[in-house]
Parts: structure tokens; C-alpha cells; sequence
């Protein structure tokens, strides 16, 4: 009777062991953490992403960062424009697209003040700040191409909404569960 106790136990053992096993290898979810500097049609931008890619599935979730602002501008103050979005999409093969909602927030220049004639600077002008927030609609395609652990990748990125839409494209290095 102890023998077949044993037995009993050592089957089970193995059984939750043999299953534990495959289980770690069935769950095969990517994730990354990827930064992008880059240009979008006015100004320079810098990009923050983290990306999570379903097992078994060619569907992913991205939340992103950018920012795209005026650097040295003689004219103050800098037009700036942050944005914040969750996006939803599809991989195929090396390439991600990907949309979803965003908010977007930032500074334009208003009505002129006055300027600073300095000739050895070029002189500056000075506006009056207006700053907005606004809800947008995001939108990449991501081409990465990566080892296990690092990648690098371009991506294709913009934004739709009411007060200043952009796009660009950015160079981007990739860290994370790539493979």
C-alpha cells in the first residue's frame, strides 16, 4: 500500500512539474522599452515607448511619449508640443502599426510684445504665451529589427488633433524580451 503512495506521489510530483515546465514556455510575451530621437515636419522630437506584444497572438499595446520642441529659438517662447498616448495595433513580421487615443498638451506663441535687438545674438522676440490641452489621435509604424534583448528600429509617427497635428520620424534603440 505504501508503494502505491509513492508511486501515486512521484506521478503527481512529476505531473506538476512536467506542466510547470511547459507553461513557462508557452507564455512567450514580447515586451520593449524603446527611446527615438528624431525630427517630425517642424522640430526636433524625442520619443519614449514600452510596447507589449501578446503570445500567440500578432497584436500589441503600446503607451508613448513624445515631445517635439524648438530648440535655440530666437523667438520666445518655444513652441512646444507634449503627448501622452495608449495605442493599440498588429505585428507583421519586423514592422508594427499601430493607432489609439492620446492627450496632447503644450505652448504656442500669441500676440507679439516686443523685441530685444541684440546684434550679437540676432535679437529676440517675445510673445505672449498661450499654452492648450487637447484629446488626439496617434498613429506609427515601427520597422525594428533586434537580437533577443537590444534592437534598433525607425518609426513613422504622428498625431491628429484640434490644435497642432504633427509628424515625424524618429531612430529608435530597443532594450527588453525582443524574441
Amino acid at each position: 500500500m505504501n508503494r502505491n503512495y509513492t508511486i501515486g506521489g512521484a506521478l503527481i510530483v512529476f505531473l506538476l512539474l512536467a506542466n510547470a515546465g511547459y507553461s513557462q514556455q508557452f507564455y512567450d510575451n514580447r515586451y520593449w522599452l524603446g527611446l527615438g530621437a528624431g525630427r517630425t515636419s517642424q522640430f526636433p522630437s524625442g520619443m519614449m515607448a514600452l510596447g507589449y506584444e501578446f503570445a500567440h497572438k500578432p497584436t500589441q499595446l503600446v503607451a508613448r511619449y513624445v515631445l517635439n520642441s524648438e530648440v535655440l529659438s530666437d523667438a520666445q517662447p518655444a513652441i512646444r508640443v507634449n503627448e501622452i498616448g495608449m495605442l493599440y495595433g498588429v505585428r507583421a513580421g519586423k514592422f508594427r502599426f499601430s493607432t489609439g487615443l492620446s492627450g496632447v498638451w503644450g505652448t504656442n506663441r500669441g500676440k507679439f510684445l516686443q523685441s530685444d535687438p541684440d546684434p550679437l545674438l540676432y535679437g529676440s522676440a517675445y510673445y505672449e504665451r498661450l499654452t492648450y490641452t487637447t484629446v488626439g489621435i496617434p498613429a506609427e509604424i515601427r520597422f525594428i529589427t533586434s537580437t533577443k534583448d537590444v534592437g534598433v528600429g525607425v518609426t513613422a509617427f504622428g498625431n491628429l488633433n484640434a490644435k497642432r497635428s504633427f509628424v515625424g520620424l524618429n531612430l529608435s534603440l530597443y532594450v527588453g524580451q525582443m524574441k
